[in-house]
């Protein structure tokens, strides 16, 4: 089309943190595949890549499933370290996978030192009301205490599983360090410059 101009997409690298089954993997797939797996094989990773528009621009999500990577602590860390943004994870229906948030996230910290830690808190299987054992209001706190974006979402339904991948790559764009600008020439340098300096 004559006049549209395409903008190369941003690209992040997200990944997603949280204990074994909290529903790491059903997030990723729902998001960038478009469906529910009804059963997940453990692996020490799973790669997923989407292009998504946020703030009117694109960005490419290379989204890192850590499925099965829970006892691999040095590829843990080294994901922690040089990713650009993180997912955490618990499900409402484990209280023992909310508790296990907080140390990750303390880990988090120790590993990056003084660089920004973008995260979205997320409790997933949030339809599973029967099966609850965290509430939402302990959510919100965690996440209040945090200084993060705080979802509940039930990937089978994919209800709220963009919305967590468009404020991950807010939080990435608001915590990123502030681009170095180019140092301003003064007005009256260029009144100084030789002719020949120019080109017309």
């Amino acid at each position: 089309m004559e006049g549209l101009v395409l903008r190369p997409a941003k690209g992040y690298r997200v990944v997603l943190l949280g204990s074994v089954a909290v529903g790491k993997t059903a997030l990723a797939t729902q998001f960038a595949c478009g469906r529910f797996p009804e059963r997940c094989e453990p692996s020490v990773e799973e790669l997923f890549s989407k292009v998504i528009e946020v703030n009117r621009a694109p960005a490419l999500l290379e989204i890192v499933d850590t499925v099965g990577a829970e006892h691999l602590v040095t590829l843990k860390d080294l994901y922690i370290r040089n990713s650009d943004g993180f997912v955490v994870l618990y499900s409402v229906c484990s209280e023992a996978s909310f508790q296990a948030v907080r140390p990750l996230r303390e880990r988090m910290g120790r590993l990056r030192g003084s660089r920004a830690v973008p995260l979205v808190l997320v409790g997933t299987k949030a339809d599973l009301d029967a099966e609850r054992q965290v509430l939402t209001a302990q959510g919100r706190a965690l996440a209040r205490e945090w200084r993060c974006p705080f979802l509940e979402v039930t990937a089978k339904s994919k209800m709220m599983v963009d919305r967590v991948f468009t404020q991950v790559v807010r939080e990435m764009e608001a915590l990123a360090p502030p681009a170095q600008e180019a140092p301003r020439i003064p007005a009256n340098v260029l009144e100084t410059w030789p002719a020949e300096r120019y080109i017309g």
